[in-house]
């Protein structure tokens, strides 16, 4: 998965965004143990995806990617963990993004509420969350 990652990094980084997305699908979709849905590289790949995506001004793929991973990863995962706190705040930062405000709240929530314990108060998603929730 980081080899997937990188690659894909060096495609964007040379401009090809679409080339970058279409292998952290591939590299997502295609998971084959030791690596399940709930991986951490796994959830790790499937948010750089969405970042991609929104990058790619595709927040709907971004969100469908985000929803999927979480599902995946908090079967497995507190939702205070930081990797999950993370989907949570692109989540929320997406849900805001397509207009759904009360699925923004509910993501920038979890940060609001297990971010500070982990990332620590002054982390950056941890203001943005307490920030959007006033």
């Amino acid at each position: 998965m980081a080899v997937a990652q990188q690659r894909a990094l060096a495609l964007r980084g040379a401009g090809n965004l679409a080339a970058a997305r279409d292998l952290l699908t591939d590299a997502v979709e295609s998971t084959r143990p030791p690596f399940g849905r709930d991986h951490p590289d796994v959830l790790s790949t499937a948010h750089l995806l969405a970042r991609l995506h929104r990058e790619a001004d595709d927040p709907s793929a971004a969100r469908r990617v985000l929803e999927e991973a979480f599902a995946a990863g908090e079967r497995r995962w507190p939702h205070g963990d930081p990797l999950m706190l993370a989907l949570s705040f692109e989540l929320g930062s997406v849900a805001d993004e397509l207009g759904n405000r009360h699925e923004a709240r509910r993501n920038y929530t979890r940060v609001a509420a297990a971010g500070p314990a982990v990332l620590g108060a002054d982390h950056p998603a941890v203001r943005t969350a307490r920030e959007y929730l006033g």
